[in-house]
């Protein structure tokens, strides 16, 4: 290229951009873009002259039921099918749509209604729009089968449904969704393997920890037998694993044996305990002289823990002391019973037979009761003579939703169901010693109330 074919090509790129300043100093409302006038009839004639403007077309359609018109109907609806042809993959054209039928859905007729819940399903998918909406939707629609199937698949979405079933008295979705969560639980701690984050893990652990949930807490002992976590980094969650694990041997309990050594979030006596599962005596006594001073009620189930370890082992004296050490807590069903175990092994027949004759004449004793009433949960450690036994419950308040109780037998769901006004529940079990819980599902009513239901 010749000089002159540049300088001719630099003066164009130079005169061009001169005109185009010239051309806004002289026509400044060139560069303004025009502005939508206010107000709906407005708004309209400006859609009218531009008719790709879709925020246009949903702004109308957000606004258009408030309208006296007798047309409202027809403008709200076409409007939004103007503003989705525009702009199909736009969130916001359905948000208008919706939110004003809502606003006026019990105007809308059975056809109106479903077109704005086509409209709002695809918006539910969203974890963060389903938890603001799911509530009120069920408030305007009671279609509790619609919210499942616009439901994003998440744990929280499970969870939130849960406890509106609940609540509602929709107990059939409430036990559907209640093995969903505990799969979605599996599901999602099996996505979390590998994470260098114990927490991450451990927040999938539920409050309440039952041998449904077994396999959640074997995966999880698996994970930490498999990687080192940091101890002190845990959340107290670790401490309910723990205690289950030990409960019911759930294996592979070698893997918390750097959690006794350390202890991070839990307390000493479930670290002892621990130590015991282990076998590791050396280790529960070093905790125990550390932690168990002038607290009898809180080491009594370590002092019967260790007095059936040490009888197991043949030192029964060691094992009648501990037997005595946790008598001050009182002489429960789990004392008597496990000192009749010390005795018997001792070779004292005699001694072993007051204590059964103890304990099968002791009376039902709950804990955690309202009263006479359960108000939350109720658990017993009771000896039981039978096969089976039962529990009546009656209900004590007047409310459209029942109680809705569920009964445990060791951590196992032995019977469930509402209590309308009294009734019987059957629960199968063997004889023996066994730790008993009844749990009320929904214990406020749907206005807030506390709920009761009276146990004998």
């Amino acid at each position: 290229m010749t000089r002159r074919a540049r300088m001719i090509l630099l003066w164009s790129f130079a005169i061009v951009p001169a005109h185009l300043l010239l051309v806004g100093i002289l026509r400044p409302e060139l560069l303004r873009d025009p502005r939508r006038p206010p107000g709906i009839e407005a708004e309209a004639r400006w859609l009218m002259e531009h008719p790709a403007d879709w925020v246009a077309a949903s702004e109308i359609s957000d606004a258009a039921l408030d309208l006296q018109s007798p047309r409202r109907f027809q403008l709200w609806y076409t409007a939004y099918e103007h503003a989705r042809r525009l702009a199909p993959h736009r969130a916001n054209t359905a948000v208008a749509f919706v939110r004003g039928g809502l606003f006026h859905w019990y105007e809308l007729g059975a056809a109106d209604r479903k077109r704005v819940l086509d409209a709002a399903a695809p918006l539910m998918h969203d974890e963060a729009f389903f938890g603001r909406m799911y509530a009120p939707l069920w408030q305007l629609t009671r279609d509790f089968a619609w919210l499942r199937r616009v439901a994003p698949d998440t744990l929280n979405a499970r969870i939130w449904l849960r406890d509106l079933a609940i609540v509602r008295g929709l107990f059939g979705d409430y036990r559907v969704l209640r093995d969903e969560i505990r799969r979605e639980r599996m599901e999602a701690f099996d996505s979390r393997r590998g994470s260098d984050d114990p927490n991450a893990l451990l927040e999938l652990v539920p409050r309440h920890l039952d041998r449904a949930d077994e396999p959640l807490v074997h995966a999880m002992l698996e994970e930490l037998d498999r990687k080192a976590f940091n101890v002190e980094q845990m959340s107290g969650a670790i401490e309910d694993v723990v205690e289950f694990a030990v409960r019911h041997d759930t294996q592979p309990l070698a893997a918390i044996g750097p959690l006794v050594k350390k202890g991070g979030r839990m307390r000493e006596v479930t670290r002892a305990r621990a130590a015991l599962a282990l076998n590791d005596v050396t280790m529960a006594t070093q905790i125990e002289l550390t932690g168990a001073i002038d607290h009898v009620q809180e080491w009594s189930e370590y002092y019967l823990d260790r007095a059936r370890f040490e009888a197991r082992r043949g030192d029964f004296h060691t094992a009648e002391a501990y037997v005595l050490r946790a008598a001050p807590a009182g002489q429960t069903p789990r004392w008597l019973a496990v000192a009749e175990e010390v005795a018997r092994a001792a070779g004292k027949p005699a001694e072993a037979a007051a204590y059964r004759k103890r304990l099968e004449a002791m009376p039902w004793t709950w804990s955690g009761m309202c009263g006479a009433e359960v108000c939350r949960t109720a658990t017993a450690t009771q000896y039981v003579r039978a096969s089976r036994l039962q529990l009546q419950l009656a209900n004590t308040q007047s409310d459209e939703t029942p109680p809705y109780v569920e009964i445990y037998v060791d951590d196992a769901l032995a019977a469930e169901g509402e209590v309308r006004d009294q009734r019987a529940f059957d629960v199968a079990t063997t004889p023996g010693l066994h730790e008993l819980e009844v749990r009320l599902v929904n214990p406020l009513t749907r206005n807030g109330a506390q709920r009761r239901v009276r146990l004998s």
